[in-house]
């Protein structure tokens, strides 16, 4: 639920056999479903109405080199300034995951002086529009997890957490590593990606889970899985009532 794998239109993939390369990868990693996730920020600034059809011809893609893999239209969105971020997102423009309005990627500045301070207002804003914002890597925000009560603030107006399968693999370094494992224990509502951008990151799903299986036991792996569920049956069925996709499967979801 948060992967570059759209080809040439960000930080990701730089062709379409890169791109394919990755969907062979995810595929012999047991993964079916994918949700495209683009950056939208101030230098990428991608919204829906460009998002879609990149994604429709990556399915078609997909479909024709017999890759048995469904990439679903998201993006992740970065806020700085919350009265901006407020107006995008009633106007509609934005492309939430799955392209509905359930769950929505919501990413933070690396630099702590461009995090907002009403974060937390925009969070229960978010979550009174009926959408729960799912926080990108906070694992890697040095100024989360040198101040975790400053995520815990917006867990509490009801955000969940995104933890990336590379830090707990600790290819992120040290301290990413740390905090994604300590994030899984500290927070309920969590969910696992791979934050994927090309074939060098590009570590898969299963990795992740077996870490949470070995340290932290089934049960904690099964419950992170279903909160992922959660997010792609919003997105199955998205694309059942009326936006079905080329290339589309109806088994479960081991997704990214």
């Amino acid at each position: 639920m948060h992967c570059h794998i759209l080809p040439q239109v960000d930080d990701g993939p730089t062709s379409l056999d890169e791109s394919l390369a990755m969907a062979r990868f995810c595929v012999a990693d047991g993964i079916t479903h994918i949700i495209a996730t683009p950056h939208c920020h101030r230098y990428i600034h991608l919204l829906r109405e460009t998002i879609i059809p990149h994604v429709d011809r990556l399915n078609k893609e997909l479909f024709t080199a017999h890759i048995p893999l469904t990439v679903f239209p998201g993006s992740e969105i970065q806020v700085t300034n919350v009265e901006e971020y407020e107006k995008e997102f009633s106007l509609g423009l934005y492309c939430h995951l799955g392209d509905a309005p359930a769950f929505t990627l919501l990413e933070f500045n690396w630099d702590r002086k461009l995090f907002p301070d009403d974060a937390a207002l925009l969070v229960r804003w978010i979550r009174d529009q009926g959408t729960i914002p799912v926080l990108a890597h906070p694992e890697r925000h040095f100024y989360f997890t040198q101040n975790f009560p400053l995520l815990d603030t917006l867990v509490n107006e009801g955000a969940w957490v995104q933890v990336t399968v590379d830090s707990l693999l600790g290819h992120h370094g040290p301290d990413p590593k740390t905090a994604g494992a300590h994030l899984l224990e500290r927070y309920g509502d969590v969910v696992l990606a791979t934050d994927a951008h090309n074939m060098i990151r590009c570590s898969g799903l299963s990795l992740g889970y077996q870490w949470i299986k070995e340290h932290l036991g089934q049960q904690r792996s099964d419950d992170i899985y279903a909160h992922s569920e959660k997010i792609f049956s919003v997105c199955e069925g998205k694309s059942s009532s009326g936006n079905a996709l080329p290339n589309s499967h109806t088994d479960s979801f081991p997704t990214m």
